[in-house]
């Protein structure tokens, strides 16, 4: 496979073989506790639970021509010691209230607080001009401080701090309330923004403890339940609310690179708690013995005050080492939908036991608002130099594509001359773009929504089966609706392209799909449908199978119990996607589902065992 752009394109197993990394880690945890019990109905309990890292990294890189230009050169072998520390810690305390009254009346409270910390720093040392010899930081003829020489800031602090209170109640286990409230601050927002309220509540019936319906041999449990809450999220970058000189800033003195100190992300003072909105409302079924397993889930989910990082001018300074854009509350986003799972299981004899698990997940996203002066948010990437194709706009779902519509390819001059086009380049060959605004003309007012990246349903499916020694278990998966964004394609001399490239037009009436191949400046590189595809999925994503040898086989030893057993993951995947992995993605909410050239999933085989003395 190619990499890089332009002339970049080097052999990865080059690469590979003149790679030298190592990193060791050392991780230390623990957790404490104490209880005290007083006044009969009350406990205060306080935990304590931490954790302690050292990564120690060693990375070699010597000297190495890939050919004339290629940004992966390395023209002096260079040695990086680093040494970095993490610690986190958290800490709950808080006092609890139990009480029955009548044997009917079931009453808990509780009030706690929880602080949480995580903090680090980050050391190194880089080497020039290394003895190959023996390739460390003492060979090395030139030495310096990485976060001094870069400007980085080398240290990371985090806190939360929480304060709640729960109040559970029911009725004789049948009729169930629960309500609870936080008070969250986080200092990842500035001082007026940053505590928020989260308050949350639930009610239930055991519909299956009612005289009615506890006598019947079908159905064994049923309980309606209906909750609504509200979550904050804080996963944003530390400190975005105020500007820090932790960028990189270069400048050249006597012909000679100096690095200092430049303002990393762009402030926003604004920022602050993102907000969900659930309300949920379900049941839970067991019929015929306990034998059949159903949930059921309609869920209502609003997420205001949507913290993203968007796409801004780089006028602002945010491409610098070190910038980026600023973390904002971006609008007002609705998800709608369904949950459904079903299950079975049996135990068919004294030998066989059997277990299938099936469930479901029908969601529509939608936004509702945009917060701003414009009226949507740009992201993701897609090519050289292109607009974000991805957005963030009322009425559409989040991050959709907007792009060009094709209607097939130009077969000759004359279907071109007798079409609007987009500039005067374009010939036989070329992808033919729909005049969407039918205005006579091929310009950006065509774009449209060409693909949504959120998949209409997700389900998954476990099987399993204990038969006298062996298990069995296998875990499918699929998702269904959702499209995905081709953008691994080079558009340069001396690259590998893909097989359907076979498929390509080289003449009237050869192909009305895939365009003709040229790396000269064209049309048909620009964002449209034609890079847009179905990226549902079924993978099989887990199986495994074990032995396990009875007792009588050990009778006279030591061994207790052996297993044996192989595990299959990633085994395969039914996709109609030509890349390598329909589920390639960055994750983020506004730039998600393109496929960049994700190195793909591998297969695994694991065999092991099981040993006990």
């Amino acid at each position: 496979m190619a990499e890089g752009l332009g002339n970049e394109v080097i052999n990865p197993i080059a690469q590979t073989v003149n790679t030298n990394d190592l990193t060791k880690t050392l991780r230390l945890s623990g957790n404490a506790g104490l209880g005290y019990t007083f006044l009969d109905h009350f406990t205060a309990q306080a935990n304590i639970q931490f954790n302690y890292s050292e990564v120690d990294g060693y990375v070699y890189r010597p000297i190495q021509n890939y050919g004339s230009g290629k940004v992966f050169n390395v023209d002096r072998s260079e040695v990086v010691e680093r040494l970095d520390y993490y610690r986190d810690y958290t800490f709950d305390a808080f006092v609890k209230y139990e009480n029955s009254f009548n044997d009917t009346h079931n009453v808990k409270a509780l009030l706690g607080t929880s602080v949480f910390r995580t903090k680090g720093v980050f050391t190194g040392l880089r080497g020039f001009d290394v003895d190959t010899t023996a390739p460390n930081i003492d060979n090395a003829d030139e030495v310096e401080d990485i976060n001094q020489a870069r400007g980085f800031d080398p240290r990371f602090d985090s806190r939360l701090l929480s304060y709640f209170t729960r109040l559970q109640y029911d009725y004789k286990g049948k009729y169930l309330f629960s309500a609870v409230i936080r008070r969250d601050g986080s200092t990842k927002f500035g001082p007026e923004n940053r505590f928020g309220y989260f308050p949350s509540g639930s009610i239930g019936w055991v519909a299956s403890d009612e005289d009615f319906l506890s006598g019947s041999n079908t159905l064994n449990f049923l309980k309606l339940r209906a909750s609504y809450g509200i979550l904050g999220n804080d996963r944003i970058r530390d400190f975005g609310f105020i500007s820090l000189l932790n960028g990189e800033g270069t400048y050249v003195f006597n012909n000679e690179l100096a690095f200092g100190l430049g303002t990393g992300a762009v402030s926003n003072p604004e920022i602050r708690w993102e907000k969900q909105k659930t309300l949920n409302i379900g049941f839970d079924m067991r019929l015929f013995n306990n034998k059949v397993d159903i949930t059921a889930d309609y869920f209502q989910k609003r997420t205001e005050d949507l913290l993203v990082v968007p796409q801004v001018s780089g006028l602002l300074g945010v491409g610098a080492p070190g910038a980026s854009a600023p973390t904002v509350n971006a609008g007002i986003v609705d998800n709608k939908g369904i949950e459904f799972a079903i299950g079975y299981s049996d135990n068919i004899s004294d030998d066989f036991k059997f277990s299938i698990k099936y469930n479901v997940t029908a969601i529509k996203n939608e936004v509702i608002s945009v917060s701003g002066d414009g009226d949507f948010i740009a992201g993701g990437s897609f090519g050289v130099g292109q607009d974000p194709p991805a957005r963030m706009e009322a009425g559409f779902p989040i991050g959709y594509f907007r792009g060009f519509k094709t209607n097939g390819i130009y077969q000759n001059q004359a279907q071109v001359d007798a079409s609007p086009t987009i500039n005067d380049r374009v010939q036989p060959g070329d992808l033919i773009f729909v005049d969407t605004d039918g205005d006579g003309d091929i310009d950006d007012d065509d774009r449209v929504n060409i693909g949504d990246p959120i998949p209409d349903a997700t389900m998954g499916l476990n099987i399993s089966f204990d038969y006298k020694g062996f298990d069995f278990a296998a875990y499918a998966f699929a998702s269904v609706g959702n499209e995905i964004v081709r953008n691994y394609e080079r558009n340069q001399n001396l690259t590998n392209r893909p097989r359907y490239f076979l498929d390509r037009w080289t003449g009237e009436g050869s192909t009305n799909s895939d365009p003709r191949v040229t790396t000269g400046a064209n049309s048909n590189i620009l964002f449209s449908d034609y890079f847009v595809e179905d990226g549902s999925f079924i993978r099989l994503q887990n199986i495994q199978l074990g032995y396990t040898f009875g007792e009588e086989v050990f009778e006279n030893s030591k061994i207790s119990k052996l297993r044996l057993y192989v595990t299959a993951s990633n085994l395969f995947t039914l996709t109609e996607y030509r890349g390598y992995d329909p589920t390639a993605s960055s994750g983020d909410p506004i730039g998600g589902g393109i496929d960049q050239g994700f190195y793909p999933n591998p297969k695994t085989f694991l065999f092991g065992l099981n040993l006990k003395l």
